[in-house]
């Protein structure tokens, strides 16, 4: 097993995340690899918010932007479940197509955010971070 390779299964649910693309990138190197997993963390409640006002307040072209930007953290942190759906909404409010399907996709998809949130935050916790990722950026 890879030491970032996490088969995590509580109440029947599987990890939404795979590490893997992260642990090739930085070598093995947990401290990075966890810096970057902080760093979404942060992040993730003020995106999911925005994703929820846009689609309310029908600003799409907004839409558009804060899925395409998700894009890249949802893909390094192997959030399969969150790519398609993504890549689905990023679509729909590019080209205002389909504009009706927004509102479930994007309920599903904060739904999907948080509940990565949640398993990395558990990952975080029973992993040793050394000296702390953010403080040494800030």
């Amino acid at each position: 097993m890879k030491p970032f390779e996490l088969k995590c299964v509580r109440n029947n649910m599987i990890s939404p995340f795979d590490l893997t693309y992260l642990e090739d990138a930085f070598q093995g190197n947990r401290r990075l690899v966890n810096g970057i997993i902080e760093l979404f963390l942060k992040q993730n409640p003020d995106y999911c918010a925005i994703l929820e006002n846009r689609v309310k307040s029908r600003d799409y072209a907004y839409l558009h932007t804060v899925a395409h930007t998700l894009k890249s953290s949802v893909q390094m942190l192997g959030l399969r479940d969150t790519e398609n759906l993504l890549h689905g909404i990023e679509h729909r409010s590019k080209f205002n197509v389909d504009t009706s399907e927004l509102p479930g996709m994007v309920f599903e998809l904060v739904y999907e955010l948080k509940r990565a949130q949640k398993a990395l935050s558990v990952y975080i916790s029973n992993t040793e971070n050394d000296g702390g990722f953010l403080s040494d950026v800030a």
